[in-house]
């Protein structure tokens, strides 16, 4: 098993919480009603589930009807997009997505062109923040919605929802505000009632619950069509029988993360900074900088020597990274997300991403140094 200190792959995903597990595993064996069946082994299945979508409605402020479980981050966020545009009670036939979302909003906004609905981009600036007035310049009374992310997943740069959400409310008061915040919740606040927010996408692995399930949260009432029909479960948008140990496992890693992340948020910026600044002390290493950067993410670059290559490495002493994007580290294109705050394709190619969660530790990082050290001291030599 890996050290949890040197486990810098938190953005893919996260170890699941020892006291979650053990709380919620009842429900992958004695408890394994069918939570639509009428008898107590069902019903005792049914309470789990409807106690993790009122524990979810709490921390969102909204009605547990608002929590819509799904199988991932991913499905949420195209739940959210084709939801919408299938939706015939709503006006407006454009898209607008920031240029650096997540391939599950890009990729499902690249279907939707297809199937007709105008879709634009965004531009950021070298910040990693959507360009406000750029933005303004795009919105209209044609625009039925706006999908930008609330942390970015390679950058760590945070987006000012509360700008976006305003402007989205004086220029295309129709349209929906769909937020992904998949990197952001239980870390930052998603301002999501000030800025006019309707949709927001969150996932369970990310926050050191299990994978294979995530929401949709509906802030108001948002008119969606359903993407998988069958048995009318989660008010009719998402048919198949839910799992009580995933939705339970899911509100309880929530919970807890929520409290760790408050209770170390002082020293994830020590953290944050100290590893930067190990980093910035090696020749040749770039590091990514924005003032919208948050304690999560750091992403470096070594040039000309591909992101892979500085992974094998970083592994061959224990440590686990990314490169760029955990969704296209078999892609040999470079990261749009990167391409889009002007870095160049090599230096695209060339970066790693390491992200932290509550079990990197300030002193883990006296562990974590001289490996690191390391490996990074063998590739100047390459």
């Amino acid at each position: 098993m890996i050290d949890p200190a040197y486990y810098l792959d938190n953005a893919a995903t996260t170890q699941i919480l020892p006291e979650v597990l053990s709380e919620a595993l009842p429900y992958l064996n004695e408890e394994f009603g069918n939570p639509s069946s009428l008898y107590s082994l069902g019903t005792r299945a049914g309470n789990a589930v409807k106690r993790a979508r009122e524990s979810l409605a709490r921390s969102f402020g909204v009605p547990p009807q608002g929590i819509t479980f799904t199988g991932s981050g991913t499905e949420s966020d195209n739940l959210a997009l084709r939801g919408v545009f299938r939706s015939t009670r709503l006006k407006g036939e454009r898209l607008l997505i920031s240029a650096i979302e997540h391939a599950a909003v890009r990729e499902t906004a690249r279907d939707l062109a297809r199937e007709g609905v105008r879709v634009d981009s965004i531009p950021v600036t070298s910040q990693g923040i959507v360009d406000l007035p750029a933005l303004e310049a795009l919105l209209s009374s044609q625009v039925r919605m706006v999908s930008c992310m609330a942390v970015n997943n390679e950058l760590g740069t945070a987006q000012p929802l509360l700008e976006i959400g305003r402007l989205v409310k004086r220029c295309a008061p129709n349209a929906i505000f769909h937020v992904d915040a998949v990197q952001a919740f239980t870390k930052i606040p998603v301002p999501w009632r000030e800025a006019g927010v309707g949709l927001i996408s969150i996932s369970a692995h990310k926050v050191h619950g299990p994978k294979g399930v995530g929401a949709l949260i509906r802030c108001r009432q948002v008119p969606l069509e359903p993407l998988i029909t069958g048995g009318g479960q989660e008010q009719g948008l998402r048919s198949g029988t839910e799992s009580p140990f995933a939705a339970l496992a899911f509100a309880l890693a929530a919970e807890r993360c929520t409290g760790l992340h408050i209770q170390q948020n002082r020293e994830r910026e020590v953290y944050h900074r100290r590893f930067r600044d190990f980093l910035e002390d090696f020749p040749k290493i770039r590091v990514y900088r924005s003032a919208a950067a948050t304690p999560f993410i750091i992403s470096f670059s070594l040039p000309p020597i591909p992101g892979e290559v500085t992974l094998h490495h970083l592994e061959q002493e224990g440590l686990a990274v990314s490169t760029g994007s955990a969704c296209h580290t078999r892609a040999p294109e470079p990261s749009p997300a990167l391409l889009a705050v002007g870095m160049s394709e090599r230096e695209a190619l060339s970066t790693v991403r390491l992200s932290f969660s509550v079990h990197n530790r300030v002193a883990g990082l006296e562990r974590v140094f001289p490996p690191f050290r390391a490996a990074l001291q063998r590739l100047q030599r390459l």
